[in-house]
């Protein structure tokens, strides 16, 4: 099964830089491919939050290699700046085979998109479209 998998730094703080990006991903990459059996098909993102399309192992669950990812990001990212830490939460939608490419090319242009929807519209707007009630207040900590 395909999962796009979406979460933001604590408070949407603005802690990714270009220059720690691509460690990042790599890191992200490799735990979910090495360690959860889930190879990742694209990571993108911004500043303040990760996009993930994954094609997920039947030995863990999204919630597991999600929470495996954070834990093991985490640390890594804590070398390099001291108080870094996830959202509680996360956003994971599965899409289908013929929805990939489009969802690819998505993430890849993460960047350009984001010069005119802020990561917290486009939540809402993939949750909307989702169908998924959700609190307002419990969304962003």
């Amino acid at each position: 099964m395909l999962i796009h998998v979406i979460f933001s730094t604590k408070n949407q703080q603005s802690l990714i830089s270009k220059e720690i990006e691509p460690l990042l991903y790599d890191k992200i990459s490799k735990i979910l491919y090495d360690e959860c059996y889930s190879p990742a098909l694209i990571i993108g993102g911004g500043v303040e939050y990760i996009h993930i399309i994954l094609a997920q192992s039947r030995d863990w669950s999204v919630d597991a290699l999600v929470n495996r990812v954070k834990t093991k990001t985490v640390e890594f990212m804590r070398k390099r700046i001291e108080n870094f830490d996830w959202q509680e939460g996360y956003g994971a939608f599965s899409i289908s085979r013929s929805e990939d490419e489009f969802e690819k090319k998505y993430i890849a242009e993460q960047k350009k998109f984001h010069q005119t929807v802020s990561y917290k519209d486009e939540f809402r707007e993939f949750l909307k479209r989702h169908e998924i009630e959700y609190d307002e207040d419990e969304v962003w900590e």
